[in-house]
């Protein structure tokens, strides 16, 4: 059950240890009474990959992925699958409304957001990449900017491609960081199968 995988993680942002019962208690508290602060929305697309080197590049947008771990990442891959997923702006609302008036349930709470937002993203993204590999793909992990050498700034080449903005209220800082703050952006290579 996804709670019960959330809380687990949340513990381990906490920086509790498994099988703490007050800190347990806390996060099933926290996660009961705010969970309709939770709107978990996420967008794809799949983009032709253009070339590999220098930078990888793709048919139909303007993303320009540089750095030898990216171009590992892309090894082979004749697709680039983009997704931007977010927990939404309510969630933000509720962490920072409970920082002024139960400190405790919005550190639960962001916890709890990191875990949600991580294991959601993924399970949403699993659901496109199988479609993906019911089509003869196979399909590598989500790799996110900051990751390897690939820089934070990517995030915002991303979002406009994807139209984040305007389609799920995702938007980037100047600095490459995502707003509403549970947001994840990344890019899943598309190889194909050989027969």
């Amino acid at each position: 059950m996804l709670d019960d995988v959330v809380i687990k993680d949340a513990l381990h942002y906490l920086g509790a240890k498994e099988g703490d019962k007050d800190a347990e208690a806390l996060l099933r508290k926290v996660l009961n009474d705010c969970r309709g602060a939770f709107c978990p929305r996420q967008i794809t697309a799949f983009f032709p990959v253009d070339k590999t080197f220098p930078a990888v590049t793709f048919t139909g947008c303007e993303i320009v992925l540089e750095g030898e771990s990216i171009r590992r990442h892309f090894s082979g891959a004749t697709e680039g699958l983009f997704s931007a997923f977010t927990l939404g702006i309510s969630f933000d609302k509720k962490v920072r409304e409970l920082s002024f008036v139960r400190p405790a349930e919005s550190v639960a709470l962001n916890a709890i957001g990191s875990a949600y937002a991580e294991r959601k993203a993924d399970e949403m993204l699993k659901e496109v990449c199988l479609k993906k590999e019911a089509e003869g793909f196979r399909t590598n992990f989500r790799f996110c900017p900051g990751y390897g050498d690939l820089p934070l700034g990517v995030n915002a080449m991303i979002a406009a491609a994807l139209n984040a903005g305007n389609r799920i209220g995702l938007t980037v800082t100047d600095g490459g960081l995502l707003l509403p703050i549970k947001s994840i952006v990344g890019v899943t290579a598309c190889l194909p199968v050989k027969e």
